[in-house]
C-alpha cells in the first residue's frame, strides 16, 4: 500500500500543471485572488505554470499581471485583442496548454483556493472532475435558469450533473482538446467529455464566504438564447453528427405520412363521394407536407453521401487499452514455423510485406 501511494505521489510529481483563468473587465481584484492560489499551487507536488488569458485592451488586467510577473516565473499572460468572450479565452488557453493536467479557474472569487486539492487529487480515477458548489445564494430567475438546464441535460443527453454553471473544472489536456473542438459555451465542457466516454465526476468545493451569484451573473436574455442554441447544437453534433438522416428522417419521414394520408383521404373523398377538391387549403397543406417532408429527408441522404465519402476513418469510439494473454501452443509453434532461419534468401516483396504486418501486430 506504502509503495502504490509512493508510485503514485511520484507520478503526480512528474506530470506538468497548466491552470487557466480568463479575464475581463476592470481587473479588480484579480491581483489579489491570483495571489491567493500561490499558496496552494505552490504547494502542490506537480510543477506547474498559470496561463493568463485576458481583455487586452483593459490597462487594470495589464497593470495587475506585470504587478506579479516580476517575481511568479510561473506566471505567463496571454491578451487576446478583440476580446471574444470568456468561452473562446478558455480555448485559446487550452490550445496553448503545455501540461499534462489542466485546471480551468474563473477569475472572481467563486471557490475557495483549497479546493483546488479536491479537484486534482479527484483526476486519480477519472479523466475530467467537476466542481460542485452547495451552498449559494440564487434568486428565482437563477433557481429556475439552474432547474431548466439541468432538466434539459437529463432529457436530451442523460447526463446529470448538480452545477454546471461552476467554472472551476480539473482534467486531462488531450480531454480538454478533444471536447473544446465544437467551439460551443465552457459550462458544457463536462457534457461532451461525458458523451464521449470520458469518465467525469463532481466534487465538493467550498464558496467563497459571502459569495452572492446575483452580483455575478447578470439576467441576459441573449445569453440564455445563446445557451439554448448551443444546447440544440450539441445534441445534434453529438448524436446524429455521424448519421445524419437518423435525424432529418426523424422529423421528414412523420411529414410524409401526414402528407400521404391527407392525400389519400382527398383523392378517395374525390373519386367515391364526389367531394370537389377546387378551392380546398386540405389538398395544399397535404401536398406541401409530402413535399417538404421528401426534401428534409433528401436533405439527410446528402449528409450520409457527405460523412460517408469524405469520413470514412471517422469512429463512433476510441479505444482505451487492448489487454493480451500468452500466446497459445499452437501460436507459438505456428510463430516458430513461419521464422525465416538465418542464411535462406531473401523473400520477394510481397512476403516481405507480410512480415512487416505481423511484425507490426506483435509489437502492438
Amino acid at each position: 500500500m506504502i509503495h502504490s501511494q509512493n508510485t503514485h505521489d511520484a507520478k503526480a510529481a512528474s506530470e506538468l500543471l497548466t491552470v487557466i483563468v480568463t479575464a475581463d473587465g476592470d481587473g479588480k481584484g484579480l491581483k489579489e485572488l491570483l495571489s491567493d492560489f500561490r499558496p496552494v499551487l505552490d504547494a502542490r507536488p506537480e510543477p506547474y505554470e498559470l496561463v493568463v488569458v485576458y481583455e487586452q485592451s483593459s490597462s487594470g488586467i495589464t497593470q495587475a499581471l506585470s504587478a506579479l510577473q516580476d517575481s511568479w516565473p510561473n506566471l505567463k499572460s496571454i491578451g487576446q485583442r478583440p476580446w471574444a468572450g470568456e468561452d473562446s479565452a478558455i480555448k485559446h488557453g487550452i490550445g496553448q496548454a503545455v501540461g499534462d493536467i489542466v485546471l480551468t479557474l474563473p477569475s472572481w472569487r467563486e471557490i475557495e483556493p483549497g479546493s483546488i486539492n479536491a479537484l486534482l487529487d479527484g483526476l486519480a480515477d477519472a479523466d475530467m472532475v467537476v466542481g460542485k458548489r452547495d451552498k449559494v445564494d440564487r434568486n428565482g430567475i437563477q433557481k429556475f435558469r439552474s432547474w431548466a438546464t439541468h432538466g434539459l441535460l437529463r432529457a436530451l443527453f442523460q447526463q446529470s450533473f448538480s452545477d454546471v454553471f461552476c467554472r472551476a473544472r480539473a482534467g486531462r489536456r488531450d480531454v480538454f482538446q478533444k471536447v473544446s473542438e465544437l467551439g460551443v459555451r465552457q459550462h458544457f465542457l463536462p457534457l461532451i467529455a461525458a458523451s464521449e466516454g470520458y469518465k467525469v465526476k463532481e466534487v465538493d468545493v467550498a464558496v467563497m464566504q459571502n459569495l452572492n451569484e446575483q452580483d455575478i451573473y447578470k439576467f441576459k436574455p441573449h445569453a440564455h438564447v445563446g445557451a439554448l442554441v448551443d444546447l440544440m447544437t450539441l445534441f445534434v453534433g453529438l448524436k446524429y453528427l455521424r448519421r445524419p438522416l437518423r435525424f432529418f428522417g426523424s422529423v421528414g419521414v412523420p411529414l410524409i405520412l401526414v402528407g400521404a394520408l391527407l392525400t389519400t383521404y382527398l383523392v378517395i373523398e374525390r373519386l367515391f363521394f364526389g367531394a370537389a377538391l377546387a378551392d380546398r387549403p386540405a389538398l395544399v397543406f397535404a401536398v406541401l407536407m409530402l413535399v417538404l417532408g421528401i426534401q428534409i429527408v433528401a436533405l439527410g441522404l446528402v449528409g450520409e453521401i457527405i460523412i460517408f465519402s469524405s469520413s470514412r476513418r471517422l469512429r463512433s469510439y476510441e479505444i482505451d487499452q487492448v489487454l493480451r494473454g500468452r500466446p497459445t501452443a499452437a501460436e507459438e509453434a505456428a510463430s516458430e514455423r513461419t521464422a525465416r532461419p538465418r542464411g535462406t534468401e531473401t523473400p520477394p516483396q510481397g512476403d516481405r510485406q507480410q512480415a512487416d504486418i505481423r511484425s507490426d501486430i506483435a509489437d502492438a
